[in-house]
């Protein structure tokens, strides 16, 4: 029997190595996409965190501050007037 028209499939393991070839490149250029969205979201973490730190760490220094300096409070106890002592 005579064929008159070549197989369709006759550069299948080609065709398949560019198509795998062309996967893999369209999967590594949407993790690269993906892991600058992930830094970039990271970053912005880290910074809505090191506001919150400061703000806080701001906020506690001077609640504490302020619970030693003030005379009705319950930290009142840790200023000793002169001749004073702890009681031990």
């Amino acid at each position: 029997m005579m064929m008159l028209f070549e197989p369709l499939d006759s550069h299948y393991e080609e065709r398949a190595d560019l198509h795998r070839a062309a996967r893999l490149e369209l999967l590594h250029d949407r993790l690269a996409k993906r892991l600058d969205r992930v830094d970039r979201a990271a970053e912005e973490v880290e910074q809505a965190v090191a506001l919150l730190v400061d703000a806080t760490h701001g906020l506690a220094v001077e609640a504490f501050r302020g619970a030693i300096f003030s005379r009705n409070s319950s930290a009142a106890f840790f200023q000793l007037e002169a001749g004073q002592t702890l009681g031990l």
